[in-house]
């Protein structure tokens, strides 16, 4: 009797133990997402303290099954040892007092906070440091290549002097020019000209001053296009002033520039010109309509085209040759009494030396023209050409 009460009571134990281990073997593990990692657990509370979400309860003094699994995040009893081999869940933490087994690697413990600060560091100005200084320009132009410098804005002032070979006439044209910076690559033009006419005697002229502005744009790595215009102001008139007081004067340049001295009129005058670097070679162009409207008692519109090349060796000090021409296209009939009448053609060689700074420039060169009033060179006639100034950009 009392052997199958016993036999009663363990099968009862058995059937007990069984009906609470089944929910905990039945129970589904959710797994954690890979992107981060699994929450510490919690250390063990105090015993009587409720059991974590999610684990199963046992009756006291029970144990599971052999062979089964704790759930995820949940912890063993405490004073419970884990089995044989069993490895703790991921993202799960020693309880206190705990060593990690033999021969696992220790994971340093990266604080956010500090690698924010870290982070926001090394992006920080004093971090980065000043910006690179920009390299300087091999062409000699500004802004990296953007203006040459002969093309920047200056204030200056530009002479040519006239001498006669076989007479005691000679002329002297001295021209006040500024060029303003306006806007990017954009420059306002002042001209201002003066001359003096000796012969028997010495007369004083205030030119056409011009008005005007130009932009010069950059084509390729080496090519400048310069275009702009000017309008003159009629102050030079033909009823003040005589003929000897203002043609020597323009003879001085070799009529580069007849417009300024040239009476009554009202100019207007169109610009083009182009600028190459290749090396230390500078080639120029320009070409340079000018339409004389009529004042006064002059009735008749002329028309002249200047042009002009010339290839200068060096950038900062250098020297070449230029060639200019006075196309005189209507000069055959000319109401105002002029040297130039009917003569339709004015050709001049000019060798020169220059020298272009950051600050400032000069260049000065020898006025030599092929013309039959004006030349041979060196032998009827000759002009000395001198410009110098100072940057204002």
């Amino acid at each position: 009797m009392q052997r199958r009460i016993l036999v009663l009571s363990s099968l009862s134990w058995l059937a007990a133990t069984t009906l609470a281990a089944a929910p905990t073997v039945a129970q589904p593990v959710t797994p954690r997402p890979a992107t981060r990692p699994a929450p510490a657990a919690a250390a063990p509370g105090p015993e009587g303290s409720p059991p974590l979400p999610g684990a199963a309860e046992l009756p006291a003094g029970s144990e599971p099954p052999a062979g089964s699994e704790p759930p995820a995040g949940a912890e063993p009893p405490a004073g419970a040892e884990p089995p044989a081999g069993a490895e703790p869940p991921a993202g799960a933490e020693p309880p206190a007092g705990a060593e990690p087994p033999v021969g696992a690697p220790a994971e340093p413990a990266v604080t956010p906070q500090r690698s924010t600060e870290i982070w926001s560091a090394s992006l920080s100005d004093s971090a980065l440091g000043p910006p690179p200084a920009p390299a300087p320009d091999p062409d000699g132009a500004l802004g990296g290549g953007s203006v040459p410098r002969g093309r920047r804005g200056a204030i200056g002032v530009e002479t040519s002097s006239f001498t006669g070979g076989d007479n005691d006439v000679s002329g002297l044209a001295i021209a006040l020019f500024a060029r303003v910076p306006f806007a990017e690559h954009t420059f306002l033009d002042v001209r201002v000209p003066f001359g003096l006419a000796m012969d028997e005697r010495t007369d004083a002229v205030l030119g056409n001053v011009m008005l005007g502005a130009h932009h010069v744009g950059r084509v390729g790595r080496t090519l400048w296009l310069t275009v702009g215009g000017a309008v003159g102001l009629a102050t030079l008139s033909g009823q003040t002033h005589d003929h000897d007081s203002y043609e020597p004067v323009g003879a001085s340049r070799a009529y580069w520039d007849l417009h300024e001295y040239f009476p009554s009129i009202l100019p207007i005058h169109a610009r083009l010109g182009a600028e190459a670097h290749v090396g230390p070679l500078i080639a120029r162009a320009q070409i340079e309509p000018v339409l004389y409207i009529p004042l006064g008692r002059n009735d008749e519109y002329e028309v002249a085209i200047q042009h002009a090349a010339e290839l200068q060796i060096g950038h900062g000090i250098g020297g070449g040759v230029r060639v200019q021409g006075m196309a005189l296209v209507t000069f055959d009939n000319v109401d105002i009494r002029h040297a130039v009448a009917r003569n339709l053609y004015v050709l001049a060689l000019e060798p020169f030396l220059a020298m272009e700074r950051k600050t400032a420039f000069v260049r000065t060169g020898l006025l030599l023209p092929f013309d039959e009033e004006l030349g041979p060179p060196l032998d009827h006639t000759w002009g000395f050409h001198f410009t110098a100034g100072v940057r204002m950009d």
